[in-house]
């Protein structure tokens, strides 16, 4: 199997403006609201931005870039329970674009290693995402959480 790196993008339209979206990424309790149980945010260039998700995992990340309601770029520190890579660092691009009445907040990861041994992983952020976008829009749109009797 090729070594080379893959990347995943996925994207969600959000009936609110870029800053209220990109609020949600801006501290630890805002971020607990939709992604995850633990949460620490440095919200600066060369913060950290560290979530521990429900099933346990952490995922640790340097902030590369801080432009609020415009775009964040993170850089995540290797993880010692993930397999060992050569490819270098995962980095996740979010970017907060506008359309009347929505923002698109739009998350490219790239550098996930293209060995077997990261395939689970890859799939993981593939579908995290997807789904912690949508958790994100039900929270800030005011809609019930997913599952919730209605």
């Amino acid at each position: 199997m090729s070594s080379k790196p893959r990347g995943y993008a996925q994207f969600v339209e959000i009936r609110q403006p870029p800053e209220r979206v990109f609020e949600a990424f801006a501290s630890a309790r805002e971020v607990m609201r939709w992604y995850a149980t633990e949460a620490v945010v440095e919200p600066r260039r060369g913060g950290r931005f560290y979530v521990k998700l429900a099933n346990g995992r952490s995922r640790d990340a340097t902030v590369d870039v801080w432009e609020p309601g415009r775009r964040l770029r993170l850089i995540y520190m290797p993880d010692p329970a993930l397999p060992a890579s050569t490819t270098g660092p995962i980095v996740e691009d979010i970017l907060f674009d506008v359309k009347p009445g929505l923002t698109v907040l739009r998350v490219l990861g790239n550098g996930v290693p293209g060995e077997r041994a990261w395939d689970p992983h890859f799939l993981a952020l593939r579908r995290g995402w997807a789904f912690w976008l949508h958790s994100l829009k039900r929270v800030l749109e005011g809609a019930p959480p997913a599952g919730a009797a209605t």
